[in-house]
Order: C-alpha cells, then structure tokens, then sequence
C-alpha cells in the first residue's frame, strides 16, 4: 500500500470539509440560530481541516484521528444493525460499517512512512 492512499484521504476530507465550511457560514448569518451552535460548527471546522492537512503531508497524528474513530463507528455501525435492521438489508449495514473500518488497516500497513512531523507537527 502506497502513502499516497492517505493523501487520497486528506483530499476526500477536505472536500466534505467544504460541506461543514456551508453549515458553519450558515449558522453565522442565521439570526435563529444559537452563538453555541455557531462556535460548534467553527470548531468542528477547523479541527477537520487540520486532520485534512495533516493527512495530505502524512502525518502519524492525522492518520490515528482518522482511522480510530472511522474503526469505531464503523464496529458500531456493524454491530448494531445485527438486531435493528431486518435481514437483506442488514448485511448492507454491516457491509457499510466494515468499510468504515478499513483506514484502520491502511494506518497500521504504513505506518512506518508516516512521520509526526516538526516543531509545530506540520
């Protein structure tokens, strides 16, 4: 497995991060909504796009807030569509979650050609 795998990832991550970038701008200049929802939407924001960054110069710290909770959706996803969803469709669910899972198995094949980073971990 190449490194460039994770920068197809830092890629897809920035450009859904443009959906959140909508979201927030949106929540900014709606005068319903609340200043705590809007600061939630900044925050979520920038943390993504620094994941994204990081993920695009390989980044060992990127690559475990990627795939670990990717991993962990992904095994709840599986796990709990077992009872929930009826039989066709739960093998989809379940199919679904185990791809969520999938990161986690590119991070730890290259590990090793990660890094994590300089003085300011970029």
């Amino acid at each position: 497995m190449a490194a460039n795998s994770f920068r197809a990832f830092g890629v897809l991550t920035l450009s859904l991060d443009l959906v959140l970038f909508i979201v927030a701008s949106d929540a900014l200049s709606t005068i319903h909504s609340s200043p705590q929802e809007a600061v939630r939407s900044l925050v979520v924001f920038v943390a993504v796009t620094i994941v994204g960054i990081g993920l695009l110069f390989l980044r060992k710290w990127a690559a475990i807030y990627f795939s670990l909770p990717l991993f962990v959706l992904g095994g709840w996803l599986a796990w709990s569509s077992i009872e929930r969803v009826c039989f066709p469709f739960n093998l989809l669910w379940m199919c679904e979650g185990i791809t969520l899972m999938l990161p986690l198995i590119v991070t730890i094949r290259i590990w090793p050609q990660l890094s994590w980073g300089g003085k300011w971990f970029f």
